[in-house]
């Protein structure tokens, strides 16, 4: 979903020419080397945006007396966030993508992220806040959206994966090719995460008033999602073994996904301290569970290759990602308002495949066109 041109590799199979010649291309360091494309990162971009438009299409019709399955799809999806920003790690933290310097990594990455969030963010406050609903704005809470980040329920997304860009050189320098350290880096800060974010509920129920350690909004709000960041790139540069990964993936997985579903249902999470495990990005199970989950299928799947055609389409649609994660909310609040029917889980369905197919097809086309390409 986000942008990570030049770190995503070749379009081909076979070992990419290099222009030092082919001794050289043996024999160059790590950052210069060119990788293989790898078609799983674009897989998982591909299914965790469909899961993102799945989990705003069907929020409206989750409550607490729906059914397991319905919350155990719920704890699944929870993982596709954080399934982007592990992606992002494992590409732009890796050597290769710092290969022409730091300034060329931020001016690439910058300029196809400043211009979408100002144009998507103006979009979503003047046409989606302000011009679309019926009640009279309110300007002082519309600029308080802005600076904490909160404008429309996806756009937070923009100033977190900004976040992480500016700061990515800084890790970049510290982890360098060592995968070792970068293990250690992103476990420290994915525990710290967890620590800081447990702080206010935790002390509202035990103390009887929240102390909030880090407050969350337009600058602060990549902090927290640091060590996916980071355990995205361990994960990808040195990634657990065939036995660990199936470990990971018939066992953890399974038990951390009954732990969020219990997270939902249980009256232990309604109120502080237990909301403490109120399923969030940076709750203990579902942090668990993404990290567990994405953490087996690079471990399974890095080494998969696919055809010359299949890689062509794979990179086209991984990166109509981004775009579809931008504009599905203009799509979905539309249908809604002229009545798309939501009365069965078909009809729901249907919802959710037309969102996202219309969103992939704007995606595409105004990949096409000079001025939206940019914002897309």
């Amino acid at each position: 979903m986000t942008p990570t041109d030049d770190a995503h590799a070749p379009a081909r199979t076979t070992a990419p020419a290099d222009p030092l010649g082919d001794h050289a291309a043996r024999t160059a360091p790590p950052a210069v080397r060119t990788r293989r494309y790898s078609p799983l990162l674009d897989v998982l971009r591909i299914v965790a945006v469909i899961g993102v438009v799945t989990v705003h299409v069907i929020a409206d019709h989750l409550a607490t007396e729906a059914a397991v399955p319905i919350h155990v799809l719920r704890s699944l999806l929870a993982t596709t966030v954080p399934a982007f920003i592990m992606i992002s790690g494992a590409l732009n933290l890796a050597p290769a993508a710092m290969r022409h310097g730091s300034g060329r990594f931020l001016g690439r990455r910058l300029r196809r992220l400043l211009p979408a969030t100002v144009v998507w963010t103006a979009f979503y406050l003047l046409i989606m806040n302000i011009w679309l609903p019926a009640e009279e704005p309110d300007p002082r809470q519309e600029v308080l959206d802005l600076i904490t980040a909160d404008t429309y329920p996806h756009l937070y997304f923009l100033p977190l994966i900004i976040g992480l860009t500016v700061i990515t050189p800084v890790i970049a320098t510290y982890v360098g090719d060592s995968a070792r350290r970068a293990w250690t880096t992103g476990a420290v800060a994915a525990g710290w995460a967890l620590a800081v974010m447990a702080v206010p509920p935790l002390t509202e129920g035990l103390l009887g008033e929240a102390v909030v350690p880090l407050q969350l909004g337009a600058l602060t709000y990549f902090l927290p999602f640091i060590g996916y960041y980071v355990l995205g790139r361990a994960a990808w540069a040195a990634p657990v073994g065939r036995r660990g990964a199936l470990a990971l993936l018939l066992a953890a997985v399974p038990v951390l996904t009954a732990l969020t579903v219990w997270a939902y249902l249980s009256r232990v999470t309604d109120a502080p301290p237990g909301q403490v495990l109120l399923p969030t990005y940076v709750s203990p199970f579902v942090m668990l569970l993404s990290l567990a989950l994405v953490i087996a299928l690079m471990g399974l799947g890095k080494s998969w290759r696919v055809g010359t055609q299949a890689e062509g389409v794979l990179r086209t649609l991984g990166d109509a990602t981004f775009g579809v994660f931008l504009v599905h909310f203009a799509i979905l609040i539309p249908l809604r308002g002229l009545g798309f029917p939501e009365t069965s889980v078909l009809a729901v369905l249907a919802l959710i495949a037309v969102v996202t197919t219309v969103s992939f097809a704007i995606a595409l086309l105004g990949k096409r066109v000079p001025g939206l390409r940019e914002i897309l």
